[in-house]
């Protein structure tokens, strides 16, 4: 028997989570706050499968209620951890007390595996200052469910735990499909990890879907590329097949058409601005807009800081930092002129955690993810949204061709037990994430740096 459990259910985002699972679990244990609304309870009982529960979850006590309502073999899977009903009024004590028991609990009564999502407020995106118990709440939470979750590794339990930050004027489209995302399948190599909604995205359209928008990706003629065109052509895009190869690039358009998609190939080296600019006036004359953008080329030479010349970091810099940059500024414009639309450059955990032999790496990622930070800020009134998107080691190909078979095999025996989810990524697993940013449903979501690696770098190297 699948079972869902929300706490803090009573509250208005507490409400958004559960008919998210209605009818998509056997049982939704809803955790009501003792003087919940009789009205609101009501709303609650009547959903598919609803069981409500008294409790207060800064209460150690109370959480033995819901663990007793669980069951030694409740099959619970899942556990969304709402806001505290007093919302931003809530003081950081009572919310890092209420989300560590979320994660002790979580710990404790899941068995083998499941699902974690902690929601938590965040300050107004124009308050003067912030709020300091919310950053400080914020703060200790993401410290304190770090920790859990290398615990719940530690002992055997495989946690996707993430977090999902908003101030209090989010709008509830833009909570229910982030919530959506990282509960199912499309979050599910990523643990450890956060977004944050923005509270002044407009109110638009909340689809997942890419139909319609014409989007252009460029290493896409192999690994997370490759995947991330098809998800992308599933999900009804016409994509834009970018590569230097063109004969893998046609193969790979092949992918996307047998998905449902549509697309043309484009000849595109990334260290090159003619090149770019070439790129973006055919795909804009093919298809008069161009919506998006997914910076994936890049390279990796890793070796010890001794080993590696000025040489090696002037080529990492000039593939995965200027690349980027190039892809950036060619297509803000014309983005922008489409109404607006989104760029995710994929990065790496090495741009965010330090690793043996990966100086120059690193700083080439760190650099990447810097940038697309800058420009988020720099152009967020150009309705042009830009994210950095942070895989661990993901399996392909590539990374034999790159390491050797033996070296590749010695490499996935070193990381798989440092990664909390206890397994390497595949393209398919990065690939979701990324067509989920592209997409309206993302309107909230700008200027993040968000993990997708099994939580690798919470306890790599």
């Amino acid at each position: 028997m699948a079972t869902a459990l929300v706490t803090h259910a009573g509250t208005r985002f507490g409400l958004i989570a559960a008919e998210i699972l209605a009818g998509r679990r056997d049982r939704i244990l809803l955790s009501v706050d003792p003087d919940c609304a009789a009205e609101i309870r009501a709303r609650l009982a009547a959903l598919p499968g609803a069981e409500l529960i008294d409790a207060d979850c800064a209460i150690e006590g109370d959480w033995d209620r819901i663990a007793e309502s669980v069951g030694a073999d409740g099959g619970l899977d899942l556990h969304i951890h709402c806001p505290h009903p007093a919302l931003d009024q809530v003081k950081a004590e009572v919310a890092l007390h209420s989300a560590w028991l979320a994660a002790r609990n979580a710990n404790r009564v899941m068995r083998g595996q499941g699902t974690l999502l902690v929601q938590h407020l965040i300050s107004e995106p124009d308050a003067p200052g912030g709020a300091p118990e919310l950053e400080a709440a914020a703060s200790g939470v993401e410290r304190a469910l770090a920790g859990a979750l290398l615990d719940a590794a530690k002992a055997g339990l495989i946690l996707r735990s993430n977090r999902l930050g908003f101030p209090v004027s989010a709008d509830a489209a833009h909570v229910r499909a982030a919530t959506q995302l990282l509960v199912d399948e499309r979050s599910r190599f990523m643990t450890g990890g956060e977004i944050m909604l923005d509270g002044r995205a407009a109110i638009g359209g909340s689809s997942a879907r890419l139909d319609g928008k014409t989007i252009l990706i460029t290493g896409a003629t192999s690994g997370i590329g490759r995947a991330t065109a098809v998800e992308m052509g599933r999900l009804g895009a016409f994509v834009a097949v970018g590569g230097r190869k063109l004969h893998l690039a046609e193969e790979t358009l092949a992918l996307v058409r047998a998905a449902g998609g549509d697309g043309m190939t484009i000849s595109l080296d990334v260290t090159s601005g003619e090149a770019w600019a070439a790129a973006t006036k055919a795909i804009v004359t093919a298809r008069g807009a161009l919506h998006g953008l997914v910076n994936n080329a890049g390279e990796q030479k890793n070796g010890t800081i001794a080993s590696l010349s000025q040489a090696d970091l002037g080529f990492l810099v000039d593939i995965n930092y200027r690349g980027t940059r190039n892809g950036m500024d060619e297509a803000l414009q014309p983005i922008a002129a489409s109404g607006g639309g989104a760029i995710v450059n994929i990065a790496s955990v090495a741009g965010i955690r330090a690793g043996y032999g990966a100086s120059a790496y690193g700083g080439s990622k760190a650099a990447m993810i810097g940038l697309s930070l800058a420009y988020a800020r720099r152009f967020a009134t150009t309705g042009v949204r830009v994210n950095a998107l942070q895989p661990g080691f993901i399996w392909s190909d590539s990374v034999v061709d790159s390491l050797g078979v033996e070296g590749a095999a010695n490499f996935r025996a070193m990381i798989e037990p440092r990664t909390p989810l206890g397994r390497v990524g595949s393209p398919e697993d990065v690939a979701g994430m990324i067509a989920f940013l592209l997409s309206d449903a993302a309107a909230a979501i700008s200027g993040q740096a968000i993990t997708v690696s099994g939580g690798l770098e919470l306890s790599f190297p």
